[in-house]
């Protein structure tokens, strides 16, 4: 019989946990409007990545219910800086037009991928959200990750019209995929657990 040792106390396994972290290339999850509360596939997703040991965090963007543009980005900022590289988006509404501003704004350094979901109309009228719109949409800010960048959209979005998420894939240069009959791809329309966003995140090499 071959001696194993005391097992591993959980402080131990916790430290472990947080040094392979260290290592890990950081997901970064960006929620939109008013953020993403309980029961929102974000949530779902960033406990399913700590249970996997991926470095993972959902950051906390000042004022949700009142979001400014420059805020958030400089918040974003901060966390690409301090992330370990090369960091993957994964956004929601508001967040990936937030995430479009940091790009425009600073380059697509320290980012492998990003995956958008749901971005609202570049023309939505709704005063809150008025200082991100409309976006700035530059594909030579997105060229570095084009084939690893996907717009996840649906057909019954109150927010966007089924059309325009073709023409942001095309305005950004990436890719875009409809999901019939989603909604906003929030709780609202079903959207806790989200088993899509896993899959995509294998396909990218983030995980």
């Amino acid at each position: 019989m071959v001696a194993t040792g005391p097992a591993p106390s959980n402080h131990t396994r916790l430290r472990q946990r947080t040094r392979r972290a260290k290592h890990l290339p950081m997901i970064v999850i960006v929620y939109g409007y008013d953020g993403s509360g309980p029961g929102h596939w974000q949530r779902w997703l960033e406990e399913e990545l700590k249970r996997r040991d991926a470095a993972a965090v959902i950051p906390d963007l000042p004022e949700p219910a009142a979001p400014q543009k420059e805020a958030w980005v400089r918040a974003l900022a901060a966390v690409v800086a301090g992330a370990p590289p090369p960091v993957t988006f994964v956004c929601h509404s508001l967040g990936c037009w937030a995430v479009d501003h940091l790009l425009a704004e600073r380059g697509a350094g320290g980012v492998h991928a990003a995956l958008l979901v749901a971005p609202p109309s570049p023309y939505l009228l709704f005063e809150p959200v008025e200082s991100f719109l409309p976006p700035p949409r530059l594909a030579a800010a997105w060229a570095p990750i084009a084939p690893r960048t996907l717009v996840v959209g649906s057909d019954n979005d109150d927010f966007t019209a089924p059309e325009e998420f073709a023409e942001i894939a095309r305005a950004l240069g990436v890719r875009h995929q409809i999901i019939p009959a989603a909604g906003h791809l929030n709780v609202a329309s079903g959207y806790g657990a989200w088993p899509f966003t896993l899959g995509w995140l294998h396909d990218v090499g983030a995980m």
